[in-house]
């Protein structure tokens, strides 16, 4: 895929462990002006925080955060950082994990209607005493939409603000691919929903598998 500029925003890449699988879930957010290391350095661990704080109380003890990658999207060769996440950051929930594959599908919203204007993250790390059947138990379900929903809280008192990035629009019917914009277009995130709790399956988090 080509290289889509964002102008003053940054992509977040929170890359985890689990069960001895790499995964990442990814994150966007715009800043006022064109970020610097610093800046992206402040966001990293910004979202390090939020993970201790809200996803690590609900994730497996087999889920470990390795690193959080902020890289500024506004040119090719704009920085990117890294922030450490140090080496016990795993999950509190003891009881046994789901296979790797076992997720649920958090979706952000904007207020607006489209795929450019919605973003979504598979949480990662569910345990056997989190899912009944085949559904993740509403207790759960309400402690994920609450985590996520803290995210712009997390980080108002800085210059970033949390946005879905659409970076591309249709798609071409010769080749099928979807088609670059010229420039991303972000939208600000308004509100956090599971409207599934059916469990999903992404297969690439099973051993073995890749990212």
């Amino acid at each position: 895929m080509p290289f889509v500029p964002v102008p003053n925003t940054a992509l977040v890449e929170m890359r985890m462990s689990l069960d001895g699988q790499d995964i990442e879930n990814t994150l966007w957010f715009e800043n006022g002006s064109d970020p610097d290391a610093t800046a992206l350095s402040e966001l990293g661990n910004l979202l390090l925080d939020w993970w201790i704080a809200r996803y690590k109380p609900l994730t497996s003890i087999a889920c470990f955060l390795r690193e959080v990658v902020v890289s500024s999207m506004t040119t090719e060769s704009s920085p990117q950082v890294s922030v450490p996440a140090p080496s016990d950051t795993h999950g509190d929930a003891t009881d046994e994990i789901m296979p790797g594959n076992v997720s649920i599908c958090v979706s952000f919203r904007t207020g607006l209607r489209g795929r450019s204007f919605r973003g979504r993250n598979y949480f990662a790390g569910l345990t056997i005493g989190q899912v009944t059947g085949s559904e993740v138990i509403s207790s759960q379900i309400t402690a994920i939409t609450t985590a996520y929903g803290f995210l712009g809280a997390d980080i108002s008192a800085t210059d970033w603000v949390w946005v879905i990035a659409s970076r591309f629009s249709g798609v071409d019917p010769d080749t099928g691919k979807p088609i670059p914009r010229a420039e991303g277009v972000t939208t600000p995130v308004q509100s956090v929903v599971i409207t599934d709790t059916i469990v999903d399956s992404q297969r690439r988090r099973l051993p073995g598998r890749g990212r």
